[in-house]
C-alpha cells in the first residue's frame, strides 16, 4: 500500500508539472498568434499610410476638380479595401485563438482523465497482488507452513479461498469507491479552475478584440474624413 501511495503521489506531481507546462504553452501560443497577426496588420497599415501620405501630397497639387475627385474616390476605395483586409485578419485571429482555447481545454481534460485512469490501473494491479499474496498465505496456513504470526482479525479471514477472495474484493471495492470520490473532487476543482481561467481569458480576448476593431474603424474614419475635407475645400 505504501508503494501504491508513493506511485500515485509521484504521478500527481508529474501531472501538476505537465499541467503547468500546458498552461505556459497555451499562453505562449496565444501571445505568438496575436503578435504574428498584429505584425502583419501593422505592416499592411504602414504600407497603406506611406502610400496615402504620398497621394495626399500629390492631390494637394492638383487643380483640376474632376481629376481630384477621381483621386479622392480611388483613395476612399483603397481605404475600404484596407478596412476589409484588417477586419479579415482580426477575424482570422479570433478563429485561431478559439481553436487554441479548445485545444487547451481538451488537453487539460485528457490529462485529468489520464490521471484517474492511471490510479484505477494501479489499484487493479494492487488488487491482483493482494489477492495473490492472500491466497499464498492461505495455502501456507492450510499446510501449517506459516512461520510468522499474523493478527487475529487477519487469521479469521484465512479460512478458505472464497472468504479470502471476498475480503480482498471488498477492500478493492472500497479503494475504487475512494478513487471515484477523489475523481469527483478532482474534477470539481479542475472544472472550477478551468472555468475561472477561461472566463478571464475570454474577457481579455473580448476586450482586445473590441479595442482592435475600434482602432481600425477610427483609422479608416480618419482617412475618410481627411479625404472628405479635401473634397469640401476644393468645392469652396
Amino acid at each position: 500500500m505504501e508503494a501504491l501511495c508513493v506511485q500515485i503521489f509521484d504521478a500527481g506531481l508529474t501531472q501538476h508539472a505537465q499541467r503547468t507546462a500546458e498552461v505556459e504553452s497555451f499562453f505562449t501560443c496565444s501571445r505568438e498568434a496575436v503578435a504574428d497577426n498584429q505584425h502583419k496588420a501593422a505592416q499592411i497599415a504602414a504600407d497603406f499610410e506611406s502610400s496615402r501620405r504620398q497621394k495626399i501630397a500629390e492631390m494637394q497639387q492638383i487643380t483640376d476638380a474632376e481629376l481630384l475627385e477621381a483621386h479622392i474616390s480611388s483613395c476612399q476605395e483603397q481605404g475600404n479595401q484596407l478596412s476589409e483586409t484588417l477586419m479579415s485578419l482580426e477575424l482570422q485571429l479570433v478563429d485561431q485563438l478559439e481553436e487554441i482555447f479548445k485545444d487547451f481545454e481538451r488537453n487539460i481534460s485528457d490529462m485529468v482523465g489520464g490521471f484517474i485512469e492511471f490510479c484505477r490501473d494501479l489499484e487493479n494491479q494492487h488488487h491482483e497482488q493482494q489477492l495473490e499474496i492472500a491466497l499464498a498465505t492461505l495455502e501456507k496456513v492450510v499446510k501449517n507452513e506459516l512461520e510468522e504470526e499474523i493478527p487475529e482479525d487477519v487469521a479469521m479471514l484465512l479460512v478458505d479461498k472464497d472468504t479470502v477472495t471476498n475480503a480482498v474484493s471488498a477492500s478493492h471495492d472500497t479503494h475504487l469507491l475512494k478513487i471515484d470520490n477523489r475523481e469527483d473532487a478532482l474534477l470539481t476543482r479542475i472544472n472550477s479552475w478551468m472555468t475561472g481561467l477561461l472566463k478571464s481569458i475570454h474577457h481579455e480576448e473580448v476586450t482586445r478584440n473590441r479595442k482592435r476593431i475600434s482602432e481600425i474603424r477610427n483609422y479608416i474614419s480618419f482617412v475618410k474624413d481627411e479625404l472628405e475635407d479635401m473634397r469640401l475645400s476644393e468645392h469652396n
